[in-house]
């Protein structure tokens, strides 16, 4: 026998919606979803990546970079980041120097935004619509400088039920079960069938968060008796 050697699995919305409609049977295992159990559900899970957003997960942590100008304090991010986790400075000779984040009150405290110099603090200012960062202070005469920009993405929106859904391979199992979870709620749907489903989604979901982070450790001196 022989593998498929494919691992270019994707689902569609329909698809997903179908699988998650089935496991808390609103549509039979024989039958497609009706267009309007197929347009709310679209709309539910829309709504439960944009809710995920707010996790941290390395498949959406992406750089982008923004071409400094002479005397430019703010600079529009595009595509629209939904959290800035970190931000270098790199020069014409392509060296990179961390900058150091500022809040939005600190921004606002600096008596001249306009300072002339090297940047090296940022502030992301995250609106509804829109969002830039600011930098201080401002370069006078940039060549080919720029700021590297190290950010979660935002899901992309579920507009249509053909599409491919912005997520993962290994997301696949966890975005059916939990969208299965929050349509049994909308439904009305109980008993233990559907306990088994939400626990199973809540337990899916936690796995593959834990998973989808970097190793990390950190040795630190034990400075209870002194250095």
């Amino acid at each position: 026998m022989t593998t498929s050697a494919s691992i270019n699995l994707d689902l569609t919305a329909q698809e997903i919606i179908s699988y998650a409609l089935r496991k808390i049977n609103v549509t039979a295992q024989t039958e497609e979803p009706s267009g309007d159990d197929s347009d709310r559900a679209r709309i539910e899970l829309n709504m439960m990546l944009k809710d995920w957003m707010r996790y941290e997960q390395l498949w959406r942590l992406t750089e982008g970079y923004v071409v400094l100008l002479a005397d430019i304090s703010g600079y529009s991010l595009t595509p629209q980041p939904y959290r800035v986790h970190a931000v270098r400075y790199r020069n014409a000779d392509g060296i990179d120097t961390p900058m150091v984040e500022m809040t939005k009150i600190k921004y606002w405290e600096l008596p001249d935004k306009t300072t002339e110099g090297v940047p090296n603090s940022w502030f992301f200012d995250n609106q509804r619509n829109t969002n830039s960062i600011f930098i201080w202070p401002v370069l006078a005469s940039p060549t080919t400088e720029t700021m590297r920009v190290s950010y979660q993405r935002r899901f992309e929106d579920v507009d249509t039920l053909a599409e491919t859904v912005d997520i993962p391979q290994q997301y696949l199992g966890v975005v059916g079960h939990n969208l299965a979870s929050r349509l049994a709620d909308s439904y009305g749907r109980s008993g233990g069938h559907i306990d088994r489903i939400i626990q199973r989604a809540e337990l899916l979901l936690q796995e593959t968060l834990d998973d989808d982070r970097e190793s990390f450790y950190q040795f630190m001196p034990d400075l209870r008796w002194g250095a």
